[in-house]
């Protein structure tokens, strides 16, 4: 599974926003985790909240109005995003994703509580319902976590103790886990290993040359396809049991979405170190963001103890995306020269572009590497 963080310092996110990140990264789960509070100081442990269906059906009411954000949860480009005539058919199929979303979050939550029962004092035993903006995504099935009462002496302490802080982060993991190797998602890792992985008989290829190619066994294969002989026949559709991990990761990573062409040139260039003068009103995680490089590696360039900063301080940024250029040749260039023009090596220009030679015609396109 992989987990990505709403933000990476303490700064405040809106609780719109939070959502939007996940639906941005395609997530199956968002999970809000906080520590609770109250004015007494007798109140303590742990609980889970997911959204009420008073809530949800507001939340589809407020959907339904805007046509834009409506039209993302619909496919885009639909006749239920653009159509007002078809707002009660609109409105169902709003109402089947947030009770899908409702289940799902639910059942997580059911396994999340029960894995935190074993590591701290629960203060709900069962999943709670409220009406929290960060619960409210119809399409993204969400839960929030309470670790504990920050305002209970005894639970404060734990709550700044690392070791309980691990133990109810892999109690949390522990019940996610659970679920979704139940449950699995369509094109996952725990999909494949639960469902095994299909595969299209080709010319030449026999049980045991399929078996050698998933880490599998002719035996398992057998069982799973209900295969009394080793015959097989071009086209014919076998599931895969017992895949070996490394190939289920492939196959996984080989079923996720590719990249737009846009993302993927973006990624292009070099990395560069870089030097930023603090200004008011900044922090480690904008600053971070800017340059798209993570809090933790500003850090430990910079060998900071705190993420206190003063204006005028000077950040050493370091693993800056520096984009490709494109240059074309002119009459009279060469080598040497452009690269001088672009201050970098002529070494570098060669790699960047698999030349075998130094010889440059007129018209040819060369990548200039970041600098």
């Amino acid at each position: 599974m992989k987990a990505v963080l709403t933000r990476g310092g303490d700064y405040f996110i809106d609780l719109n926003k939070r959502s939007q990140i996940a639906r941005r990264h395609k997530a199956h789960l968002l999970v809000s985790i906080h520590a609770d509070g109250f004015t007494q100081p007798q109140p303590r442990g742990a609980s889970v909240w997911v959204l009420s269906r008073r809530r949800a059906n507001s939340e589809i009411g407020r959907w339904i109005e805007k046509h834009e954000e409506q039209s993302n949860l619909l496919g885009g480009g639909s006749v239920l995003a653009n159509n007002e005539e078809d707002e009660n058919l609109s409105r169902t199929v709003l109402d089947l994703q947030f009770l899908n979303s409702q289940r799902e979050g639910y059942e997580v939550a059911v396994r999340v509580l029960k894995e935190l029962g074993k590591v701290t004092r629960l203060h709900k035993s069962k999943p709670e319902h409220a009406s929290l903006a960060v619960l409210k995504s119809p399409d993204i099935p969400s839960l929030l976590v309470e670790t504990g009462f920050i305002s209970n002496p005894g639970e404060e302490r734990l709550l700044f103790n690392r070791n309980h802080q691990r133990k109810l982060a892999d109690a949390i993991v522990k019940g996610i886990y659970g679920y979704f190797s139940l449950y699995p998602p369509d094109g996952t890792l725990l999909a494949a290993r639960k469902n095994g992985i299909k595969h299209k008989v080709t010319s030449g290829q026999s049980l045991s040359v399929i078996a050698k190619k998933y880490g599998s066994s002719v035996a398992a294969i057998k069982k799973a396809n209900g295969l009394k002989s080793n015959g097989l026949r071009i086209g014919q559709v076998l599931t895969i049991p017992n895949v070996s991990t490394k190939t289920l990761e492939t196959v996984a990573s080989s079923s996720s979405s590719k990249p737009s062409s846009k993302a993927a040139s973006s990624s292009s260039g070099s990395s560069a170190t870089v030097t930023h003068v603090v200004k008011k009103g900044e922090f480690l995680g904008k600053i971070a963001d800017k340059y798209k490089v993570s809090v933790a590696s500003i850090r430990s360039a910079n060998t900071l103890k705190r993420d206190t900063l003063w204006v005028g301080q000077k950040l050493k940024i370091v693993g800056v995306r520096v984009p490709d250029r494109k240059h074309k040749v002119s009459r009279g260039e060469f080598l040497g020269k452009i690269a001088k023009n672009y201050g970098v090596t002529v070494t570098s220009i060669r790699n960047a572009n698999n030349l075998r030679s130094d010889t440059l015609r007129v018209g040819q396109v060369l990548i200039i590497p970041g600098s």
